[in-house]
């Protein structure tokens, strides 16, 4: 697991291709371009008080109210009542009446190093998102780019990396290959030398191996992630140690004789991506996962963008401008929509995706952590923007707001085992959002941002507009340059 000092800071897709994974794939074909000409300036280092606020902490559901939080130097300092913190004469002060503080969001299931990945770095931020798990990419890339935002040269969220993934085949995206227990022990040998933060699984791995590879990660420290492997279950991945599980993998929908009927006749892809039927209690599943020190990151906003095809289309549709020309020609590329694909197979898809949604109530109802992760970037899924779209999916699950939060901030830090991330206390890292309405009346609250600190870094509502414009601006001047 990643130190607390580093905060210092499914099996292949019939059809097409892989949907998720070929995607993912596509988008590493193209270089990650350097920071942008005319990038925005990143905030300084500043002592920071925000008071009168409404503060969930997010450790408990008890709300801070009329609260004040004090940050210096990439820490907060202080956090607690107005009347018990002493506000430091040397602070900028944000009177934040009405308003609502939050920790920074977390996305747990992302791919930055993409083709003009470093344009879109600022989205996350502009959204609230100040922390990230970096599911698979050029490492050297992430790494260049991490130490520029801890060095305040870039705009852009803490990154949590995987490097190069573990395939059982060959794919476009930086991966070892293991096809056997030797190779996987090989391939945890090598990421442990690059120094990547955990060891990220993809697909075709076959069952000795993967195996061999929860047992070489334990070996070296490094946490296991990613997708279930065609051979293995759910529970024994589980048991193995993988410490959470993407996409919904492995996991069969609650159905009624009747669903199951009915979705049978769902089309192939949408079948094997969100699931096939189950007339059988799943609880006892949950119940399993639940012993174990699992997460599970269903990325709902991704399904939705493969339950959607072939023409549905959804609100984030608006935003794929913010996407480099370069990065949406890519997604075009992976997401070719099959020639016998029906017209309405959007009708059953969105069938089986709100069975998605039942599977996470049940797996949260039996104590089954749950980790908000977007896969972004997706054409439904841009970076920062995707984040408020996948906890208003969990809360139409039937999480509660709260619960959902905690998705994003203290769930991804009990993942990391760290005590200063996820929570607003003292001595915790200086991420934080200031909303203009509250989250756990309305979800949808977490889009109405006033103001984001990102590691100490105070982004004004004037800053954060700078950090959408240029990432516009960058996607412009791409096109043009074709």
């Amino acid at each position: 697991m990643p130190s607390t000092s580093s905060f210092e800071i499914l099996a292949p897709r019939p059809a097409l291709r892989g949907a998720l994974a070929l995607l993912a794939a596509a988008l590493a074909g193209a270089p990650a371009h350097a920071q942008q000409a005319g990038s925005p300036t990143v905030p300084p280092r500043r002592p920071l008080a925000i008071i009168h606020a409404t503060i969930h902490t997010m450790a408990d559901s008890v709300p801070i109210r009329d609260g004040t939080v004090v940050v210096d130097g990439g820490r907060i300092v202080s956090v607690g009542s107005g009347s018990t913190v002493k506000v430091p004469a040397n602070a900028r002060v944000v009177d934040a009446s009405g308003k609502f503080v939050i920790p920074g969001l977390w996305d747990m299931h992302v791919h930055t190093a993409v083709p003009d990945g470093a344009s879109l770095l600022g989205l996350y931020v502009a959204n609230g998102v100040t922390g990230v798990r970096d599911m698979g990419g050029d490492f050297a890339v992430i790494r260049r780019w991490r130490d520029e935002i801890r060095g305040g040269k870039r705009a852009g969220p803490r990154i949590v990396a995987s490097g190069p993934y573990v395939q059982g085949g060959d794919a476009a995206l930086p991966h070892f290959v293991a096809r056997t227990p030797e190779q996987a022990e090989a391939a945890v040998d090598s990421l442990a030398r690059l120094g990547v933060d955990f060891v990220k699984v993809h697909a075709l791995v076959p069952r000795d191996a993967f195996f061999a590879l929860a047992r070489a990660a334990r070996a070296r420290g490094l946490p296991l992630a990613g997708h279930l492997q065609t051979d293995v279950t759910v529970e024994e991945a589980a048991d193995s140690g993988q410490r959470s599980l993407e996409h919904l993998d492995g996991f069969l929908n609650p159905c009624s004789a009747a669903d199951s009927a009915r979705l049978s006749a769902a089309y192939p892809l949408d079948r094997y991506v969100l699931g096939e039927c189950s007339t059988s209690d799943q609880t006892p599943v949950y119940r399993h996962i639940a012993t174990r020190p699992t997460w599970v990151t269903p990325t709902f906003v991704a399904l939705e963008m493969l339950a959607a095809l072939p023409k549905e289309r959804l609100p984030s549709d608006t935003l794929a401008h913010y996407l480099p020309p370069t990065l949406r020609a890519a997604m075009a590329a992976a997401l070719e929509i099959p020639p016998d694909m029906p017209a309405d197979a959007s009708v059953l898809g969105r069938a089986l995706w709100t069975k998605r949604l039942e599977v996470v109530n049940g797996l949260a109802q039996s104590g089954v952590p749950i980790l908000a992760g977007t896969d972004a970037p997706l054409p439904n899924s841009i970076p920062g923007f995707g984040m408020h779209a996948e906890l208003e999916a969990l809360v139409r699950s039937g999480l509660s707001p709260w619960r959902a939060l905690r998705t994003a901030t203290a769930e991804p830090a009990r993942y990391f085992a760290s005590d200063t991330v996820g929570t607003v206390c003292t001595g915790c890292v200086a991420d934080l959002v200031v909303l203009n309405a509250d989250p756990l009346r309305d979800i949808r609250n977490t889009r109405r941002i006033a103001l984001v600190v990102a590691d100490g870094r105070a982004y004004s509502p004037t800053a954060l507009a700078a950090l959408r414009e240029s990432a516009l601006r960058a996607a412009r001047s791409r096109a043009k340059s074709q």
